[in-house]
């Protein structure tokens, strides 16, 4: 499939395939998650699918991949399954393969660290203080 010939609609189903296919099966959670897996995944050529990713998202295959796991990660802040991870433990889970990396994409994406990120959207549990009773009778 040569790129150069498909049409605006055709890359348009494409990258919905590549979107499909990376949700569906929580690729991009995947640390060694690489481009030449993704078009194994998809059964689009290695070269089209690169191309696809650059001219209709205008990122790379990287940076595509790190902003589903930012966002992942958005969506996880608040689960109670996560309240008691570390944010190392988060990012791995949401496939960074190290802290690092997660550290430069959040700043590069969000313009914060996952642990400012945290902070400024993790919901504190309310501290449940016990009502008085009273006596009327």
């Amino acid at each position: 499939m040569d790129f150069k010939k498909l049409t605006q609609s055709q890359k348009q189903v494409y990258m919905a395939k590549i979107e499909i296919t990376l949700v569906s099966k929580k690729l991009f959670l995947r640390c060694d998650l690489s481009l030449p897996d993704l078009a194994q995944e998809t059964g689009i050529d290695l070269h089209t699918l690169s191309h696809l990713i650059n001219s209709q998202t205008n990122q790379n295959f990287r940076d595509y991949i790190n902003l589903m796991r930012i966002e992942y990660f958005k969506e996880k802040v608040n689960d109670t399954g996560w309240k008691d991870l570390t944010v190392e433990q988060m990012v791995m889970a949401c496939g960074f393969n190290s802290r690092a990396t997660a550290h430069r994409a959040f700043i590069r994406h969000v313009g914060a660290t996952p642990s400012e990120y945290l902070k400024l959207h993790r919901v504190q549990s309310a501290t449940i203080v016990p009502r008085k009773r009273y006596n009327f009778g």
